[in-house]
């Protein structure tokens, strides 16, 4: 089993495996990496008959069975616990849905603001044309007679 030693890595057995030193396998981090034995010995040597296994778990799975095994006389020793990696991508999922929650509303409040224009367009031609309204291109019949403001009598 390959682990953590000081700044690299080396190949132990799996008895001298512990959390500090196991490393997860990319991929695997939101699953509970656990060492399982149910431990026996022989009776006249005293020498272990049991084979300690590295066992993976699903979260939801671990936290069920974990109390089952243990009744049933299994050893547990964790090696990783994925509950601070499964709450960081959590977190990441409510931040990216929170973020095109936003973005949705953005959208929809340029799309009603479209909306808006193209209908306050429309009802300025219909009135327009209409004559409610005097048209920019058309110009008045008569053309405003130029008056001087000087008072008359006076010179």
């Amino acid at each position: 089993m390959r682990v953590k030693f000081g700044e690299g890595t080396k190949d132990v057995p799996l008895s001298e495996v512990t959390a500090a030193n196991y490393i997860v396998p990319q991929g695997e981090e939101n699953t509970y990496h656990v060492i399982q034995d149910m431990v026996r010995y022989d009776q006249r040597t005293g020498k272990k008959l049991s084979i300690a296994r590295i066992q993976k778990y699903g979260a939801k799975e671990f936290r069920d069975i974990n109390r089952i095994l243990r009744q049933q006389g299994y050893e547990l020793t964790i090696l990783y616990d994925p509950t601070e990696y499964l709450r960081k991508q959590q977190e990441a999922a409510e931040e990216r849905k929170a973020l095109t929650e936003t973005k949705r509303r953005e959208l929809e409040a340029k799309k009603r603001e479209a909306e808006k224009a193209a209908l306050k367009a429309e009802i300025l031609k219909e009135l327009k044309e209409s004559g409610i309204i005097p048209s920019e291109d058309k110009k008045p019949a008569t053309e405003p007679k130029k008056t001087d403001n000087k008072p008359k009598g006076k010179k």
